[in-house]
């Protein structure tokens, strides 16, 4: 069964290498066996570096207008998997990442899922004890809050059948939360049907370097709740823009 590892990139040229590489090693087993994958990135006008070396590193490589939704969806159009991953480039698989997805999606009764999250802290970023304590604790909230809704943020490695991909019609045009409303729509679907995979895919900390732990954890924790009861696409994006400048990019 091919899995189809869908990346979107915009100017990702500090992680993307190291993100391909990272997917295909959690294609290998712990014998050695290499599960099929294709690495589909789409790219939506990269201007730093990124489309040079995911030509050479990637399966496919498509291009087009950026927006998550548009490049997300674009992807799959070109994807030849049963199964859809999307990962961030930003973000790391694990170690047998696939098998791991694989060993569950073979239960029939299994639509999708997504994986636990650990951060990993930039060396440069300098944490008072008290920061260290703060963000181990919103780690285990994150992934409690995971747990507890089957709701998985993008950073949590979202996964899917092709065919329920399908039958939710995809990504919708939302500027942000296109991920938190996919998932919703998946878990709507049969909350004991969406897997959640325990072990952790490593995702950076670069919001957390520009803008502040603290602040940036304020913001998508109101925009999740905010999201969660309803507040429209529209109003969810005016609400983001009110406390993230507008040359902070929707990553």
């Amino acid at each position: 069964m091919l899995v189809s590892i869908i990346i979107i990139t915009l100017n990702e040229i500090d992680y993307i290498r190291e993100t391909i590489q990272r997917a295909r090693l959690a294609a290998q087993s712990s014998s050695g066996k290499n599960y099929p994958i294709e690495i589909i990135v789409s790219d939506g006008g990269s201007t730093d570096g990124t489309q040079q070396i995911v030509k050479d590193i990637a399966d496919k490589v498509i291009y087009g207008p950026k927006g998550r939704y548009l490049q997300l969806n674009s992807a799959v159009k070109y994807a030849k998997g049963d199964i859809l991953l999307f990962l961030h480039a930003d973000t790391y698989l694990p170690d047998g990442a696939i098998i791991r997805i694989l060993s569950r999606i073979k239960d029939p009764n299994i639509l999708g899922g997504g994986f636990k999250k650990f951060w990993n802290w930039d060396p440069s970023m300098k944490r008072s004890p008290f920061l260290k304590f703060a963000s181990q604790i919103w780690q285990v909230i994150g992934n409690w809050l995971v747990r507890l809704f089957k709701i998985f943020p993008g950073d949590n490695a979202i996964f899917t059948r092709r065919t329920v991909f399908e039958k939710l019609n995809g990504f919708k045009s939302f500027a942000i939360c296109e991920d938190l409303d996919f998932s919703n729509r998946l878990k709507n679907l049969g909350k004991d049907r969406v897997a959640l995979i325990q072990s952790s895919v490593i995702t950076s900390t670069r919001r957390y370097k520009k803008y502040g732990f603290f602040y940036t954890n304020f913001v998508w924790f109101l925009i999740f709740w905010l999201w969660r009861f309803g507040l429209s696409p529209e109003r969810l994006e005016k609400q983001y823009r009110k406390y993230m400048p507008l040359k902070f990019k929707i990553e």
